[in-house]
Order: C-alpha cells, then sequence, then structure tokens
C-alpha cells in the first residue's frame, strides 16, 4: 500500500495571520482572490497593495486555457516568490497551472499540455492555498482542471511536483457563500468521497478519508440552511478536506467522466453534474466493493443504496436541480451525451467497467 500527500495543513485557522507567518515579509506575492474578496476585512489583513503584491481577481469560472494564458505572461513579468489562492476550485486550480508554468518556464497552457515536463534550476514558488468553498478538494491535491472553451474540451494539468505547499481553511471566509454554492460543492466532496471508494486505485488510507467524508456529509448536509451554524459550516469543510485527501490518491472515476459533458454544453454546476450519477453508479459499482457497503450504509445510517438517495434528494430539495430536465436537457439529447461521457482516464479508473448501454441507463435515471 501507498499512500503520498506532502500538503502542509493548517485547519481551523485564521486565514489573515496564518498567511503573514508563511508569506513573511518582502516578498513578492501573486494573490489570486475571488472577485469581491478585495473588499473584505480579511483582505487588508493580508496586503496593503504595494508593489511587491500583484492581485489578480478576475478568475473565470471553470477557467479557459485562454484566460491562464494572460495571468501566466503576466507572473513571468511579475516573478513571484509566494502565489496565494483564495477561493473556490477555479481560484486555486488556476492558481496551481500558473505556478506550474512558472516553474517548467512555459508560456502558455498548450506547453504545458503537450511539451512534456522539463524540469529547470531553481525553486518552485511557495503555493499556499486557501478555499471559500467546501467540495473542490484542489487545495490538497496536484492535478488542475482547465477548459477549452472554443474546442469545448476539459484538460488536467497535473504533475506530483504541483502539490499545494500549504492549505489553510478559516471558517470565517465561508459566512457569505450562497446556499446554491454551499450545497453544490458539499456534493461535489461527497462524489469524490464516492469517487474514491470505488476506485481501481483505492486503499486503506483513502478509504478512511471517504467513509468519514460521507459521515459528515449525511451529518450535517440536512442541517445546511441559512444561517448556516458554525459548527455545521466546520463540518463541512472538514469533510471537503477529507474527500479531497481521498481523491488526492485516487483521482475520480466514472460520476466525473459522465459529468464534463454536463458542464460544458448545459453549464451544470460541477458539484451537480458530478453528483447526480452517483446513485445509479453506486448500484452498479455495489457488486464491486461489497466489503465496503456495511460500513457506508452503517456511517450513513441506511440500509440501502435507494434510502441513501432519498436521504440526499430530501436534504437538497428546493435549494438546487438535481435533474436533467431541471438543467434544460432535452430528453432527446442524452444519446449524443453517451459518447461525450467517456474519459478515458476517469473512466478506466471506476471498479466495474461501463459501457455505452450503463452510461445511457445512468443519464435516463438521472433525466427526472
Amino acid at each position: 500500500m501507498k499512500y503520498y500527500n506532502p500538503v502542509k495543513i493548517s485547519f481551523d485557522t485564521i486565514c489573515g495571520e496564518e498567511l503573514s507567518k508563511l508569506s513573511g515579509i518582502g516578498k513578492k506575492r501573486l494573490i489570486f482572490c475571488y472577485d469581491g474578496f478585495e473588499k473584505t476585512g480579511t483582505f487588508s489583513t493580508i496586503t496593503d497593495g504595494g508593489e511587491n503584491d500583484l492581485v489578480i481577481t478576475d478568475v473565470e469560472e471553470n477557467p479557459s486555457i485562454q484566460s491562464i494564458d494572460k495571468f501566466l505572461k503576466s507572473a513571468h513579468n511579475f516573478k513571484p516568490e509566494i502565489i496565494i489562492a483564495i477561493g473556490g476550485g477555479s481560484v486555486i486550480d488556476t492558481a496551481k497551472v500558473v505556478r506550474f508554468g512558472l516553474y517548467l518556464n512555459r508560456s502558455s497552457v498548450k506547453e504545458l499540455l503537450e511539451g512534456g515536463v522539463t524540469r529547470i534550476s531553481g525553486e518552485k514558488p511557495l503555493l499556499i492555498t486557501v478555499p471559500t468553498t467546501h467540495g473542490t478538494g484542489s487545495e490538497v491535491t496536484m492535478w488542475a482542471t482547465v477548459w477549452d472553451k472554443v474546442e469545448n474540451k476539459k484538460y488536467s494539468v497535473s504533475d506530483i511536483e504541483n502539490y499545494p505547499d500549504h492549505a489553510l481553511y478559516d471558517h470565517r471566509l465561508f459566512s457569505t457563500l450562497p446556499m446554491s454554492v454551499s450545497v453544490s460543492s458539499t456534493l461535489d466532496a461527497l462524489s469524490h468521497s464516492f469517487e474514491a471508494l470505488w476506485n481501481k486505485n483505492s486503499n486503506p488510507v483513502s478509504d478512511h478519508f471517504a467513509f468519514e467524508s460521507i459521515k459528515l456529509i449525511i451529518k450535517y448536509i440536512d442541517d445546511l440552511n441559512d444561517p448556516v451554524p458554525a459548527d455545521v459550516r466546520k463540518g463541512l469543510i472538514l469533510a471537503s478536506m477529507y474527500a479531497g485527501l481521498a481523491f488526492s490518491n485516487t483521482k475520480t472515476a466514472a460520476a466525473h467522466s459522465i459529468s464534463y459533458p454536463l458542464t460544458l454544453n448545459y453549464g451544470i454546476p460541477h458539484g451537480i453534474a458530478c453528483s447526480m450519477p452517483l446513485f445509479p453508479l453506486l448500484k452498479i459499482n455495489s457488486k464491486g466493493m461489497v466489503d465496503k457497503l456495511d460500513r457506508l450504509f452503517m456511517n450513513c445510517e441506511v440500509k440501502s443504496p435507494e434510502e441513501l438517495e432519498k436521504k440526499i434528494k430530501a436534504a437538497v430539495k428546493g435549494k438546487v436541480p438535481f435533474s436533467l430536465e431541471e438543467f434544460g436537457v432535452k430528453e432527446n439529447e442524452l444519446e449524443g451525451l453517451v459518447g461525450q461521457s467517456f474519459t478515458k482516464e476517469r473512466m478506466a479508473n471506476n471498479i466495474i467497467e461501463l459501457d455505452s448501454g450503463d452510461v445511457r441507463k445512468i443519464l435516463g435515471d438521472i433525466y427526472k
């Protein structure tokens, strides 16, 4: 058994104080943050807007290759010693790609994807990630998702050298998170955990993190209502971190593969797109994870996949759409999605091999 994750974690910390300790004095810092964060009190404790800081706030949701190329050019000119990412998965993934481009001295995402990995001398910029949604897990993984919105394709920039150095979790940064994002990011973490459990690359350590994540999500998701109680928010942040630690070693599988065309073609938020297929997949994958089912059902206080599906759907009802029909997908379009749902490096991780008929049935099951 092998498990590896080098990210140093500070949980339930005060972001501003911890960043001050880690980033030192007089260092050149490139700060990626979500739009609006620079108006918060936390931002003012991090930077005074001096010439040593370059702040970027116009990160796209599902960041495109074209937008990251622009940021990479700015980063090459600025030459940061430290990169700080404060935001959801899009912000953190953008920072990770830019940091990797600097490390390999590449001027574009295309060069990163096609040019192979040639090391250069010198240190990588220190990368500090501060998530503000409890779902992505990007703060503790080595890969970053980028999207070619011209060719309608999704890519992953991945290398063992691209784990962040530090991940900071401050529940205060989640206080203004909209309910729809709170729910969809929680569902993203749930998907990461299930995908780690029914994965060919799973091991006892990744399984432990996945089980703990699912247990926390089931415990707290019913109480995810405005205003979100502090213990609920902290519990879901911890669940997201556990999920990230789980799939950081297994990668994702069929649910994520099926989700990509749903996001590309219909704009379905990632956390919802990758969690809708979970329950049909649980029924399919159960025969490949018989040894894990008792613990899973005990943690969730259910006796069957159907009961678990009912529990989750009841918790999210009225908060986010949770069927393809609600997102404007036409039933006659499902067949065309089948072929697009097969991302080789994701489907290959699923413990049960799926064919086109299986995927067509899954899409039908989540249509209404």
